[in-house]
């Protein structure tokens, strides 16, 4: 798989993609957002960084799940409380503006208690028992920890 950093013209077309992501969630109704199959996952990506937002959703999208994209925890919090769907997991990192990973995934477990949540971060913050993901890291480390995470998606069917 070809990385942004390894060719700049893929680079671009994750921001065009990202562009357009977020024009498509902010016009649209997230409740009217839906999967393509019912049993299929769906994952909440939450990163400020745009670039390491599309990477992450283009990895998950490509591997099946159903993918909702956020620039921070505020736009996180509004699009899981439009959705009304089960939200399976949220990845989402630490250190962003308006409201920071730790501080969503308190709001949102306990809004979704079947929602679990994955901290990802560049620094090695102390997260206690939560899962984490030290960034950088690569397409099978993600899907390694988002398969440890969500053990039996077919327990969340909605």
């Amino acid at each position: 798989m070809r990385t942004a950093s390894a060719n700049h013209d893929l680079a671009i077309e994750f921001a065009l993609v990202c562009e357009e992501r977020k024009t498509f969630v902010r016009m649209r109704n997230p409740e009217n957002l839906r999967p393509a199959h019912p049993d299929q996952t769906v994952v909440l990506v939450v990163d400020d960084d745009v670039m390491v937002q599309n990477v992450v959703r283009i990895v998950l999208d490509n591997e099946g799940y159903f993918v909702l994209t956020a620039e921070n925890g505020e736009e996180a919090l509004y699009i899981s409380r439009q959705y009304p769907g089960l939200i399976h997991l949220v990845v989402s990192d630490v250190k962003m503006p308006r409201m920071d990973g730790f501080a969503l995934k308190e709001q949102i477990t306990k809004e979704r208690t079947h929602t679990e949540v994955l901290l990802m971060s560049g620094e090695t913050p102390n997260v206690g028992a939560a899962a984490f993901l030290r960034k950088p890291f690569g397409p099978k480390e993600l899907l390694s920890k988002t398969r440890e995470i969500i053990k039996d998606p077919v327990l969340f069917r909605v």
